[in-house]
């Protein structure tokens, strides 16, 4: 981005912070760029016990045989075994299982539908239109009672009245949404089942 910064830079402003982030781009190359190294040799570290005896009248040191520590090395190359042989798996996993992500999210794997179930374990048909899609609000009317009236793209509407004690009633038509807006309070209001 520095050089791409510095080549394409039009104005001073551009090229003073291009050179602002000079040093930091020499930075980041200076541990990116893979560098040669000798190996590690780690060689065993000895380690010498003393046990003592009891004689009958002073303890006396007795070396034992030396022993030598396993080096740390080991442990690495085991966790990176378990860590390849664990993603190669998962890779493997991948490609041979047509639904892979039955595993990983819970799911059991099948037609690759979803079904929701509602508390006593009946499916739902999340796609089920209800009477009032595609409406949307047109005019409100506030005072008491408050009407809101709806409307959808061809036309129909629904006039939603809402008396001092909370209850709703509906009046519904196909057309003239107008002329029954201006008429909503002698309209015949009932419940939303008879309704719709």
């Amino acid at each position: 981005m520095t050089v791409s910064g510095l080549i394409g830079a039009t104005t001073y402003a551009q090229v003073i912070s291009t050179i602002l982030f000079f040093p930091l781009t020499l930075f980041f190359l200076k541990h990116v760029i893979p560098r040669r190294k000798s190996a590690l040799i780690l060689e065993p570290v000895e380690i010498v016990t003393s046990a003592y005896r009891q004689s009958t009248k002073k303890k006396v040191p007795t070396p034992e045989p030396l022993k030598l520590e396993k080096s740390f090395d080991i442990d690495r190359r085991l966790f990176i075994k378990l860590i390849g042989s664990a993603g190669i798996s998962l890779f493997l996993f991948s490609v041979f299982t047509q639904k892979a992500h039955g595993a990983f999210f819970g799911s059991v794997p099948g037609p690759g539908t979803v079904s929701l179930k509602d508390t006593s374990g009946a499916q739902i048909d999340p796609a089920i239109k209800t009477p009032t899609d595609g409406y949307k609000i047109s005019q409100i009317d506030d005072s008491s009672p408050a009407f809101y009236g709806f409307i959808d793209k061809t036309g129909a509407w629904f006039i939603m009245k809402e008396d001092s004690t909370g209850a709703y009633r509906y009046a519904k038509g196909s057309s003239s949404f107008s002329t029954n807006w201006t008429n909503r309070a002698i309209l015949s209001y009932d419940y939303f089942d008879a309704i719709f």
